[in-house]
């Protein structure tokens, strides 16, 4: 069951945290753009570390991505559809990343909210490639941890830096996703025509 006011609460946490950091995020600002009674966020948390945790958690954890099919069909555009939707999904949180970044020194468990959804999202693209693998579209011999790292470290550059350090990156924006994807299929020895067959072939036979 939701609790609106522990919703409001949450929302309103993460939106401030991600302007003005842990110091600046007071309980007093939390509760005004809550529209509730300060003394709320303590029954309701305890605490105000306690608050801006479970906030980083909840409001910095989106994995409701579609996933990468169990099999895969269109490489290139399967994993072009769900990098943009990932690097998306990282913009929309990209000033509380920084926040939590720029704090972990004095405040370590901030970023470390985030490591289920960040772990949830690394092992879908790595059993996506494994997946490839065990079809024969990749070499297998293919580092798939690598290229899983190398893929997801473009997504997340590119969504937090690209609006510090525009000249970094590939432009358009829209094309980034695509290109990405492509240079992670190849680092994996996957021939795409051949693939594309392949798959065809597969089709046709089930």
């Amino acid at each position: 069951m939701t609790n609106p006011t522990r919703d409001q609460l949450l929302s309103a946490a993460a939106r401030l945290y991600g302007e003005h950091g842990f110091r600046g995020t007071t309980t007093r600002r939390i509760a005004e753009e809550a529209q509730v009674n300060e003394v709320t966020i303590f029954r309701l948390f305890g605490s105000k570390s306690a608050l801006l945790l479970e906030a980083i958690r909840t409001h910095g954890t989106d994995v409701s991505d579609d996933q990468l099919p169990l099999t895969p069909r269109d490489p290139l555009s399967e994993l072009t559809a769900w990098s943009a939707h990932q690097r998306s999904t990282l913009r929309s949180m990209r000033s509380m990343i920084r926040k939590a970044m720029s704090e972990f020194e004095e405040h370590p468990d901030m970023p470390k909210c985030m490591e289920n959804g960040a772990n949830t999202v690394h092992t879908r693209l790595y059993r996506y490639f494994e997946r490839m693998q065990e079809l024969n579209l990749i070499d297998p011999k293919a580092d798939v941890r690598a290229a899983t790292a190398m893929l997801l470290s473009s997504l997340f550059h590119d969504a937090i830096a690209r609006d510090m350090y525009p000249d970094l990156f590939p432009h358009p924006s829209s094309s980034a996703p695509a290109i990405y994807s492509r240079l992670a299929l190849r680092s994996l020895g996957c021939n795409l025509p051949a693939a594309a067959r392949e798959t065809t072939r597969r089709r046709r036979a089930s």
